[in-house]
């Protein structure tokens, strides 16, 4: 047949959803190819099912109701199926007793299970042993078209079976029965007679192609169209009957033969063969409205089905199912997250550009929901591998919270990474990215609080992350900007070649090892000061214990050094706690400090900041001289005299003070600053600026007495503990050798040092 007589039908009756349609489809393109015409193509367009075959719909209808023959479904293994004492056999007898040509084959099948069921002496349904004997002697004895069905409901281990949750517990859904309802059908309509079809047989197979008017018969549709299942408000009154088309549930049937199973060992997993089934994963609870454990525990599975968009025929369509290939990381995905995933790295097939996601949700009794989820997209996000980073801590940290006896909360814990990788997934970005990252750092944070637990499940704390991480989820923001700088604070050593004597931040947070990498947990671990307060009293408390054991570790400098710096504008915005007309977000910044200290920096990618664009147009608070007198007793290295600085005054008091000038850290700055005595805290640090080398403000008086004390008057902050401790917080916030010198200038007379004249070590600096 010529390509340009062939026909481009638009199937209306079906539609990538609900389920029933979906199958729909599928058992349509299926049945057209193998028993009418060996070239048809299909594909999805604008949510409609599109056949190109050289049959006009007429003739599709015709072909369907006079020459289709239906598939021999059966499940001679389960109660209910028609073949055992306590079953309806209406539909199996009126089968086997029928002449017509289109059911021959399926007569003979029927025969030859009621033999095999006699031979084995069963009449009622079988159990257990029982059970795996009679399916083991079906696949031998009945012919392949049953082995495909029982290929697409089952696969056997040695012992038992594992089911595909498209098709309930072995072709059947609670008490309704699969396969007897496919007889039923089928008599129903009227296929297994040599007479003419009915005029409400044509009316519903226009309307289950076409989506042509006709009345629906009441009958139960199981688990594939929630819409019609009936129950309490599902129409008009109090409750409503569930109605079918019996052509939906027929062709319905057909299509999900092209879904088989097989039990496999993928990628060396030591495992025994399990059951696998096409783009079928383990449920979870991310993605959909209904984000409950329940959900999760309660469901069969997810079923990811593609959407493609190009012409194909059966033959490359059976290729796809056959593989139904989704994988990440080296292997196949395991649960929704891990399919999002495959999605985004492309661990699909190129040809699929969509997929409808759904869940079997479990309704009432033991009666389930193919529960539509949405649409996912497939677009590739570079970011995502990424992940590969925490594959193998997830891992166990999931099997550790799946335990029955495991705290609720590291389940909630678990659910929350789902939700973010699956948002990052379909959405992409830096600002979904970093919810993955601040979810992975809560993790971090349960494990750190929950000793007996993680040494029950042997849990590690996570290893360093690379510093990629960094780039793609910076937003820009404020509470970034300061988080990252805060969270890179270690110990710089005097010489290249020494090793720091006490660890990075990460030590104060959480008790762990730093000396091994961070790959186990630290006993009984001092260094450790956070608690439940909030942030600036825990950043205080960091401040204050980083100080106590640089000076009993004997570190020449402060260990406050970081490869990052925040701006003073974000510093500002921290001390006063507003940000243009928002409030600076203290909790979001707690968060991403948790998480960015899992980050370990490249030396080369330090003090490298993207600023927000709207920096420039926010109103941000001033920076107070408070904070330009203090900071300067906490900084991780000395003030270095800048040689190409035009200031012959300044040059006359360095030669004979030296090069470097040196400010030790007073330690009770802090505790006033806690307890909101801001103006005693100035007074006492202008002293010590004084006494290292420096002239704060103000000048003294002509008689040469000082004005330190001043400070306590002229001090806007007044005695405030809250603004205070976030002072004290501030101090420990890096801060890039421009901003020193700004806060010189701020400070300081012009006659003994000026903003450009004192730098830290790196010169050439750029924020």
């Amino acid at each position: 047949m010529p390509e340009a007589a062939r026909q481009d039908l638009k199937l209306h009756g079906c539609t990538p959803e609900p389920l029933m349609a979906y199958l729909k489809a599928l058992g349509i393109l299926r049945l057209v190819s193998e028993q009418k015409d060996p070239e048809a193509l299909a594909w999805w367009e604008d949510d409609v099912f599109r056949l190109r075959t050289r049959l006009e719909s007429d003739a599709l209808t015709t072909f369907f109701l006079g020459e289709y023959r239906p598939t021999p479904i059966v499940t001679p293994w389960a109660g209910g199926s028609g073949f055992f004492k306590k079953d309806n056999k209406r539909a199996v007898q009126a089968l086997a007793s029928s002449s017509g040509t289109r059911v021959e084959l399926y007569r003979n099948v029927i025969h030859a299970v009621q033999a095999i069921i006699s031979e084995e002496e069963i009449g009622d349904k079988p159990q257990d042993e029982q059970k795996s004997r009679l399916i083991r002697r079906y696949r031998r004895e009945l012919p392949d078209q049953v082995v495909a069905w029982m290929d697409a409901a089952m696969v056997l281990h040695q012992n038992t079976q594992g089911f595909a949750p498209l098709l309930g517990t072995g072709g059947n859904d609670g008490r309704l029965d699969f396969a007897q309802n496919f007889m039923q059908r089928i008599v129903s309509v009227g296929l297994h007679e040599e007479k003419c079809p009915s005029k409400q047989s044509r009316e519903l197979l226009t309307l289950a192609l076409f989506s042509l008017p006709a009345k629906l018969e009441s009958a139960s549709v199981g688990q594939f169209a929630p819409g019609r299942a009936g129950g309490q408000n599902a129409t008009q009154g109090m409750e409503g009957e569930a109605n079918d088309n019996p052509w939906d549930f027929i062709l319905m049937i057909e299509g999900a033969l092209m879904l088989a199973g097989a039990a496999v060992r993928r990628f060396g997993v030591a495992e025994s063969g399990r059951p696998v089934f096409p783009f079928t994963v383990r449920p979870v609870a991310a993605g959909f409205d209904s984000r409950s454990s329940k959900d999760e525990s309660e469901s069969r599975g997810e079923l990811w089905l593609p959407i493609w968009d190009r012409p194909t025929g059966v033959g490359e369509l059976r290729q796809l199912f056959g593989e139904g290939r989704a994988s990440v990381s080296g292997r196949y995905a395991r649960n929704g997250t891990d399919f999002a995933r495959a999605i985004a790295s492309l661990g699909v097939d190129r040809g699929i550009r969509t997929f409808a996601r759904l869940a079997f949700l479990k309704r009432y009794g033991k009666a389930f929901l193919a529960a539509p989820l949405g649409r996912f997209k497939v677009i590739e996000r570079p970011s995502i591998d990424l992940l590969r980073e925490v594959d193998a801590w997830l891992d166990r940290f999931r099997r550790a919270a799946g335990d029955k006896n495991a705290p609720s909360r590291f389940g909630a814990t678990i659910r929350r990474i789902d939700c973010a990788i699956f948002d990052f997934c379909r959405y992409g970005g830096p600002g979904f990215l970093q919810k993955v990252l601040v979810a992975i750092g809560a993790a971090e944070r349960e494990l750190a609080n929950a000793e007996r637990f993680r040494d029950e499940k042997k849990l590690s704390p996570l290893p360093s992350l690379s510093a990629a991480w960094i780039e793609a989820t910076n937003d820009g923001s404020a509470e970034f900007n300061v988080a990252l700088a805060l969270a890179d604070v270690h110990h710089e050593p005097d010489q290249p070649a020494e090793q720091p004597k006490i660890g990075p931040i990460r030590v104060n947070l959480e008790p762990a090892d730093w000396t091994k990498r961070f790959r186990a947990w630290a006993e009984r671990d001092r260094a450790v000061v956070w608690n439940a307060a909030d942030l600036p009293t825990n950043l205080a408390a960091v401040l204050a214990r980083r100080m106590m054991d640089g000076a009993r570790a004997g570190c020449k400098h402060l260990p406050l050094a970081s490869r990052f710096s925040a701006l003073p504008e974000h510093i500002a915005a921290f001390i006063e706690g507003y940000l243009g007309s928002e409030r600076f977000d203290f909790q979001r910044t707690e968060e991403l400090l948790w998480c960015l200290m899992l980050v370990k920096p490249r030396a080369s990618n330090g003090r490298t900041t993207r600023i927000d664009p709207g920096l420039q147009a926010r109103r941000f608070p001033p920076l107070r001289r408070e904070y330009a007198l203090l900071k300067l007793l906490f900084l991780p290295r000395p003030l270095t005299f800048d040689h190409k600085a035009d200031n012959k005054e300044f040059c006359r008091f360095a030669r004979e003070r030296e090069a470097q000038i040196v400010i030790r850290p007073e330690p009770r700055l802090l505790p006033l600053l806690r307890a909101g005595q801001i103006g005693e805290a100035c007074r006492i640090a202008a002293q010590r600026l004084r006494v290292s080398g420096l002239a704060p403000l103000p000048a003294p008086q002509r008689n040469g007495l000082l004005r330190d004390s001043e400070w306590v008057e002229v001090s806007a902050l007044g005695r405030d503990s809250q603004r205070g401790t976030r002072l004290a917080a501030a101090l420990l916030i890096p801060i890039s050798s421009i901003s020193v010198n700004r806060l010189v200038h701020l400070v300081c007379r012009d006659r003994s040092a000026a903003a450009e004249a004192l730098v830290l070590p790196e010169e050439g600096e750029n924020e």
